[in-house]
């Protein structure tokens, strides 16, 4: 998709959405007349409400979509909301606002027809954007039954589903991401982006499987076409790379990828970057041995670190508490708390890789441990607020 296209779907998507936002206000203006900022309120009230619908409603036909061609759900993120499958049930967590309103994760099961059945969980999320549109007409034929405030509330719908269905329609980007029509459309054309995307899935699907990332195949991390740097595709490559060459202990080559991510950080999604920043807290303080790094990026990302309390991130902290502040008794609070949660990977292949080095650490743990362990260190904590209050 060229820049042309784009700017061309950018504004096709705002002249039909004020076209919505006119046609509401000049029906609603000749049936109720009204106070105008009344109006505006009950609009606003409404935009609110219906954006958070079709966010909520176009993930979820992801999520449909996605399981009638052997996608597992791992989590839909809506807002604040994230929704992620754990241990066979759906927990609710509380986040930050993220670059997107909506997201959903999930994993191939098998790497048949993978491109295909891609595309068709794409578009799934179209599906339920266009029927809201549909509904969202019928105001603008009830305004002799419908009170002024139910009208504005509801008729506001009509500029936000079509905002929704063209800005998921119509090919385009923003900051480097692309939209699920040009995600399809790339898929389609064999685009080199989607090229790498696939071979990614193709990953995720093997350790779906229960392979580690040290035992796929070579090819789908490297033999890949090139990508430029604004590509989240070649950020979820170095990613997926960094994973295969710590797996394989290739030690050299995980902190080449490293510093090309660190390279990137100014650059990339904000939201992406505490993740890498703790993936290179961990190289500090395992095979790169720079403990004055290590203690510059905890203090950087102590946020990140204290909030995430996943199985990654926890082993990151005890490789910080192990082997820089060589507290062996709160290491070891780590490190049972990180095997505790190894069930709550949902990917096979990355709960095997994780566990392999939680052992190695737990391993280079000394018999007698020379602290007591009793105070959290350096302000990282062993568990969230959350989880202490369950």
């Amino acid at each position: 998709m060229n820049r042309r296209t784009n700017i061309i779907n950018n504004i096709i998507l705002l002249a039909a959405t004020l076209a919505g936002i006119l046609a509401v206000t000049l029906v609603g203006n000749d049936a109720y007349g009204g106070d105008i900022w009344s109006y505006i309120l009950y609009c606003l009230i409404g935009a609110v409400v219906w954006a958070l619908v079709n966010t909520l409603v176009h993930e979820w036909g992801h999520i449909r979509a996605g399981k009638k061609n052997k996608f597992r759900f791992i989590s839909m993120r809506v807002a604040f909301l994230l929704f992620r499958k754990e241990k066979g049930k759906i927990r609710l967590d509380f986040t930050g606002f993220s670059d997107e309103l909506g997201s959903t994760e999930m994993v191939p099961e098998n790497t048949e027809n993978l491109g295909e059945r891609f595309v068709k969980m794409t578009r799934g999320g179209l599906i339920g954007n266009i029927v809201l549109l549909i509904v969202s007409l019928v105001p603008l034929f009830l305004t002799s039954f419908l009170p002024f405030w139910l009208y504005a509330i509801w008729a506001i719908m009509l500029p936000v589903s079509v905002y929704f269905v063209l800005g998921n329609g119509l090919p385009m980007s923003s900051d480097g991401i692309k939209n699920d029509a040009a995600v399809a459309l790339g898929v389609k054309r064999g685009d080199d982006s989607e090229k790498v995307m696939l071979s990614l899935l193709c990953v995720h699907a093997l350790l779906t499987e229960g392979k580690r990332p040290r035992d796929i195949e070579e090819r789908y991390y490297i033999d890949v076409p090139q990508l430029p740097e604004d590509d989240l595709n070649y950020l979820l490559l170095l990613d997926a790379r960094y994973v295969y060459y710590l797996d394989k202990e290739d030690y050299e080559k995980a902190k080449d990828v490293s510093a090309r991510l660190e390279c990137m950080l100014n650059n990339m999604p904000k939201s992406y970057r505490p993740y890498v920043r703790a993936n290179l807290l961990y190289n500090a303080c395992t095979f790169a041995f720079d403990e004055a790094e290590a203690d510059n990026l905890v203090e950087d990302n102590e946020r990140y670190l204290n909030n995430v309390n996943d199985v990654t991130v926890l082993r990151i902290k005890s490789s910080y508490v192990l082997y820089v502040l060589k507290d062996y008794a709160q290491a070891r609070k780590f490190l049972t708390h990180a095997e505790e949660k190894l069930d709550t990977v949902p990917v096979e292949g990355l709960r095997i890789f994780e566990e392999s080095l939680i052992k190695r650490m737990l391993a280079d743990l000394p018999a007698e441990e020379e602290k007591d362990g009793e105070e959290e260190t350096v302000g990282l904590k062993a568990t969230n607020d959350a989880e202490k209050n369950e």
